[in-house]
């Protein structure tokens, strides 16, 4: 009995140890070791830095596809004329650097404020609705070392971006629509899928239950319902804004 205390307190200091590159490594191929170790000691600026600076170097590649897809929404709106059309597309050429410099600090800004409301929403369900026992940095935490995940996902679509130009990628069954489709309930539905959304979920319910000491599978339960809510809501909007053209 002694022996196992002991080999349980030093696989918990073997966890605590794991450095920013042992972390790293394990949040794609052992995520369950980043989060014993996270549980431990939670941490969350690196990564948080890492996922702004790669959405800053993907922002300098498809801003120029942004303001082309804005551009062609305002060409296709019959309510705008020929002279209004003019002024529009003479003042995106003129502010092309002002909106993008204001694109990177709303990223700059904004991606910590949504991943901490995130995150709140998620402390929230943890710690109110399923009565668990865990802080909020350690939510906090795991929420961003899982985003890695996501961003990655961001990297690898973005030569399909480039290539297809166009914003709209995503590997999901959604592949299989037309364009056509784009901006539709159908199309919101299959996008919900993506691969790399999958892989985040299932990455950050397994760190989610690791910090609760929650069961594996009422982590996972818990947060598809929540996923599951979030497509509704998706769908639902989706459909609204494509009535009203948007």
């Amino acid at each position: 009995m002694e022996n196992e205390i002991q080999n349980s307190l030093a696989a918990e200091d073997n966890n605590a140890a794991i450095g920013f590159l042992g972390k790293l490594g394990n949040i794609f191929a052992n995520p369950g070791k980043t989060f014993q170790s996270l549980d431990s000691k939670p941490t969350w600026l690196a990564p948080l830095l890492i996922i702004i600076l790669l959405s800053i170097i993907s922002t300098q590649f498809t801003f120029p596809l942004i303001m082309q897809t804005q551009l062609e929404s305002f060409r296709s709106n019959p309510d705008i004329s020929p002279e209004q059309l003019e002024t529009i597309e003479r003042q995106f050429t003129d502010e092309q650097m002002l909106q993008k410099s204001l694109m990177i600090g709303g990223q700059a800004i904004g991606i910590p404020v949504v991943f901490l409301i995130l995150s709140g929403i998620f402390y929230l369900l943890g710690t109110v609705l399923l009565g668990g026992d865990s802080t909020f940095k350690k939510v906090f935490s795991v929420f961003i070392w899982s985003s890695l995940i996501s961003t990655l996902g961001m990297i690898i679509k973005l030569p399909l971006v480039i290539a297809k130009s166009s914003v709209k990628i995503s590997l999901s069954p959604a592949l299989i629509l037309s364009p056509d489709h784009i901006g539709g309930k159908l199309h919101t539905l299959l996008s919900s899928f993506d691969f790399f959304t999958i892989w985040f979920l299932a990455v950050f319910a397994t760190g989610f239950g690791i910090i609760y000491k929650f069961s594996k599978q009422k982590a996972f339960v818990s947060i598809g319902v929540l996923w599951a809510v979030w497509i509704i809501i998706s769908v639902v909007f989706s459909g609204f804004l494509k009535n009203f053209g948007m």
